[in-house]
Parts: structure tokens; C-alpha cells; sequence
């Protein structure tokens, strides 16, 4: 199955990342390259739960253009890989990394995390992914890929958006996830899947407040910057980073769909 989206081909070409370094400023405060949800706060404690140390081998799911894995790595001196199936945002990425002098301590692979993970048993201390799980109908199978790539008492931390709580329409739905397919989670469904895939349940945040925060960042950035991304980028994927920005922020703040932070532990076994 084939989870490459239109909208990251967009996003990852040159005119895009243009255009996000222009508006990136703007929505996050401090811009690491992230097309989601997530602040440089909260990355910043994401990691800390993580705890990499300059020993560690840290797995980032979804890792698009590489800029979240060299803060990272940059950070905490800990390595890196990055997973994604865009090769553009691959391309990105490994030239980033070449760029700041990191080959050999992030490098980034080709790779649907709808599939077995192209990774040895107990490769990694920790898994990271950020607003990529709910791209992926397959959760239960790469939650046991998460949990047999891990190295015993590994952490996996991931964001899903897209957790539903309250009545939401077709309609609104097909706005919500105007960039690709996505899947909603109910509540409790990815606490279940976690633990029937070998893992201790350690936290659940509620991030909703940063999509309502983010959103409102997005549409300002959006109106800013109108004529740029019209004339570079189109009329419809400025009309669908609208809408679609619009509804996200009008189920959140309703808190109709939210989004949730869920670190696990891989439990050691006796």
C-alpha cells in the first residue's frame, strides 16, 4: 500500500520548502522542518522522554525533509535514523545532514512503515513519530515492528491527531484529511493496541490546545503569504491547506477530535 501523498510531493519540492522556511517562522516560532501539529516545546519535551544520551540509536518514523532528526541528533549527540517513503524528502534530508557535518550519526532510509521495518531485532533505544501513525491503517502491525526493533526498556513515543471523541460528519472528515488518507483512532484504541503489542503504557498527554494554537498560526501564515503559494504552489492547494487548516482547528477546539501523545515501554521479559 502506498501512503506517498500528493501533499508532501508538494511539500518537499523545492518551490515548497521555499515557502515553508518562509511561513515556518511564523506558525512554529522556531521552525525544525515539521508539516504537523508539533511545537518546538513540545519536541523539546518529547525528547526528554525519550532520554537519548550521544550512546543511543534513536528511530524517527516518518521523518520527511530530516531537519526534526539532526535537532535531534544535534541536541543530544545521540544517532539517528530516519524512515520515510517520500524521496524527496529523503533527498532533503540526507543533504541536510551532509550539510551539518552529521554523516555517519543521522542517515535516513527508504521505507512504508506499512511494512516490516527494514531493521535487525533490538537495533534501536528509542522510536519516535510525530503526527504519522494515523497515515497508517496497518497501526497494530507496525506497533509490533516498533516493539521488536526496540532494544528491551526502549521507549516509543508517537502523536496521533486524529483520535476521535465527538460526532463528526463525512463531510467534515473529507476537509480534515483533504492532504491524503488518514485513519481515526477512538479513545482507548491506541492504549489497547499498545499493550496486545507487548508494550507498557507509560503516558498519554492531551496536545489538543497546540492544534487549535497551530492552526490559527496557519491561517495567519497562510493569508500572509497567499500570493506566494497561489503562484507557486496553486489556487487548489492554497484552498486545500485553508480548508482543511479551518477544520482541523473547528474539531479541536470543539474537542470533537483531539490529539494525543502516547509513550510505551518495551517491558522486559523474565
Amino acid at each position: 500500500m502506498n501512503f506517498q501523498l500528493d501533499a508532501y510531493d508538494i511539500a518537499y519540492s523545492d518551490l515548497g520548502q521555499e515557502i515553508l522556511h518562509k511561513v515556518g517562522q511564523d506558525i512554529y516560532g522556531e521552525y525544525v522542518g515539521q508539516l504537523s501539529w508539533m511545537t518546538i516545546e513540545e519536541y523539546r519535551r518529547f525528547i526528554a522522554r525519550l532520554a537519548p544520551t550521544p550512546e543511543s540509536h534513536v528511530l524517527e518514523i516518518g521523518s520527511g525533509n530530516g531537519a526534526a532528526a539532526v535537532y535531534l541528533s544535534t541536541t543530544t549527540k545521540a544517532r539517528v535514523t530516519g524512515l520515510d517513503n517520500n524521496e524527496s524528502g529523503l533527498r532533503l534530508a540526507t543533504a541536510l545532514a551532509k550539510s551539518k557535518g552529521l554523516e555517519g550519526r543521522v542517515d535516513f532510509r527508504f521505507g512504508d512503515a506499512a511494512r516490516p521495518l527494514p531493521f535487525k531485532d533490538n537495533s534501536f533505544d528509542a522510536v519516535f513519530a510525530n503526527d504519522t501513525f494515523s497515515l497508517i491503517p496497518e497501526r497494530p502491525t507496525l506497533l509490533r515492528e516498533c516493539h521488536r526493533v526496540l532494544r528491551p526498556n526502549g521507549r516509543l513515543l508517537f502523536t496521533d491527531p486524529m483520535v476521535l471523541v465527538g460526532l463528526v460528519t463525512s463531510e467534515e472528515i473529507a476537509v480534515r484529511t483533504w492532504a491524503g488518507a488518514s485513519c481515526l483512532t477512538p479513545v482507548g484504541e491506541n492504549e489497547r493496541m499498545l499493550e496486545a503489542s507487548g508494550f507498557e503504557v507509560v503516558s498519554c498527554e492531551d496536545l489538543t490546545e497546540s492544534v487549535v494554537l497551530v492552526a490559527r498560526r496557519q491561517a495567519s501564515a497562510f493569508e500572509k503569504y497567499r500570493d506566494d503559494i497561489v503562484n507557486n504552489l496553486g489556487q487548489e492547494a492554497y484552498d486545500g491547506l485553508t480548508s482543511s487548516t479551518g477544520m482541523a482547528q473547528t474539531l479541536a477546539d470543539q474537542k470533537r477530535m483531539i490529539r494525543v501523545a502516547y509513550l510505551a515501554r518495551k517491558a522486559v521479559t523474565r
